[in-house]
């Protein structure tokens, strides 16, 4: 019998691990990337699975023949060399060694990196290729079906057909797009984005150029000027050098995020311009440059890095946390990543949160969950009340009664069992409320608040919906 039992085990799991191997969804992105794994030279474009770091379509190879044509006319473009002038860096770094380094290498090492001096030399480069000086800077308008970029130091608008059957480039020609060869590194352009109002938008080094595109007919270039920062910022200024390079993402709400190469994430909203630093991301690894990025679903965010082939990581918006999505595989680095997703989408959010509440709810670690879903605070006995239930405003009050003194930890939980937030509070009386803020960007949905004493002896955990 017991044997019976044991293969009825096994055979549950090999069905159900099958099962998860063919309903497993990809998570794909456009990626501009050298030749292969590990090598640099962006002018490669690819669609990468960021969960098994594998190839899914060549999207375009920089050895093959490729149309390149006027984005207004739709004619060709007229092929002619061009001196266009490179950076070269002489910087200092910790050790007291120098060593000179190319453009490419200056922002994938601008994390505790001090430049110094900057020399420009003037070399003939044929402009007319498509990623003649390579790119850090590709958005995805899913609308049009087109790669927006621009190559660095030629700072010009262009775009891959994706609907074509032969690849095609279109260049906006002789067009201003940002102040390429007038200021060096602070002045290219190394992020770029689709929003939510259809249009794009590109971010140079300094901040000092936000230029949004628009993408239907007759499209229009537009320097919007420069990023202005929070109040709050302080020393995290938008504008500083450990800022540069990185990517943006966009939410549906008309803003936008950028996420530099050292792991900051800045808060931009279109309307008014202002950059509000929420923060560096936590648990990457060290060395691990966060030189792309798109959003993978609600608050979930895939970076990659420019120097790292150990793998993609996925961070959350609320919490900056972050953790390894691709699994023990070796992946393409890359200069950036590009997707038609938006954070905190509200259609796709809700899909998904019907979907959660069709399953049977998930037991939260060992705790049961309370049973306390009113708005007010009346409680009985020893208990902790949760309120207000549901919470707008961001900010949750417990309130306990007749629980030992001392040291109590509350977690914010999501569906999963997921740790969003935690916060101590200490418990000095019989009858005491507390307040605990939720993240400042917390998606809407239903979530877990739990309560333990710092002895383990009392815990108690709270169905909480927040709109």
């Amino acid at each position: 019998m017991k044997q019976r039992i044991l293969l009825l085990i096994v055979m549950t799991f090999v069905i159900t691990g099958s099962y998860a191997q063919k309903t497993d969804k990809k998570i794909t992105g456009y990626a501009i990337t050298g030749q292969q794994k590990g090598h640099k030279g962006w002018k490669e474009v690819r669609l990468v699975d960021v969960t098994t770091g594998d190839e899914v379509k060549t999207i375009f190879n920089s050895t093959q023949e490729i149309e390149a044509l006027n984005a207004r006319t739709g004619k060709p473009i007229v092929k002619k060399d061009a001196a266009a002038k490179s950076a070269v860096t002489t910087i200092s770094t910790l050790a007291p060694t120098r060593k000179v380094i190319n453009l490419d290498q200056e922002l994938d090492k601008a994390n505790g990196v001090k430049v110094t001096r900057v020399v420009y030399v003037a070399q003939r480069i044929q402009s007319d290729k498509p990623f003649a000086t390579n790119s850090a800077a590709m958005a995805y308008d899913k609308k049009h079906e087109r790669l927006y970029y621009t190559p660095m130091n030629i700072n010009q608008l262009r775009y891959i057909d994706l609907k074509s059957s032969a690849p095609k480039v279109h260049y906006f020609e002789d067009e201003a797009f940002g102040t390429a060869g007038k200021g060096g590194v602070d002045k290219q352009i190394t992020r770029m984005v689709i929003a939510s109002d259809g249009e794009g938008y590109a971010l140079t080094n300094d901040a000092k150029s936000l230029i949004r595109f628009t993408t239907g007919k007759n499209p229009v270039i537009t320097d919007l000027g420069s990023l202005t920062d929070d109040a709050a910022n302080g020393k995290f200024s938008v504008h500083n050098q450990s800022c540069y390079g990185g990517d943006m993402i966009a939410d549906a709400s008309k803003n936008l995020y950028l996420i530099s190469a050292n792991r900051r994430v800045y808060q931009i909203s279109i309307e008014t311009k202002v950059a509000k630093y929420l923060g560096s991301i936590k648990g990457l690894p060290q060395g691990f440059g966060t030189n792309g990025a798109m959003v993978e679903q609600g608050s979930k965010v895939i970076v990659c890095s420019s120097e790292s082939t150990e793998g993609y990581y996925r961070f959350d918006l609320t919490t900056l946390e972050a953790e390894k999505v691709s699994g023990n595989v070796s992946v393409f680095n890359a200069s950036d990543l590009a997707n038609g997703n938006l954070a905190f989408d509200k259609k796709k959010k809700d899909k998904k949160e019907k979907a959660e509440q069709a399953k049977p709810q998930p037991v939260v670690e060992d705790a049961v969950v309370a049973k306390q879903e009113t708005t007010n605070e009346q409680t009985a006995g020893n208990e902790i009340a949760v309120f207000p239930n549901p919470v707008t405003d961001g900010l949750v009050k417990l309130s306990f009664t007749n629980q030992p003194a001392g040291k109590y930890q509350v977690q914010l939980l999501d569906l999963s069992g997921r740790l969003v937030n935690t916060q101590q509070i200490n418990i000095n009386g019989s009858r005491q409320v507390a307040e605990f803020r939720l993240p400042a960007l917390i998606s809407a949905g239903t979530y877990y608040i739990k309560v333990f004493s710092e002895t383990n002896k009392f815990s108690s955990t709270t169905k909480l919906v927040v709109q």
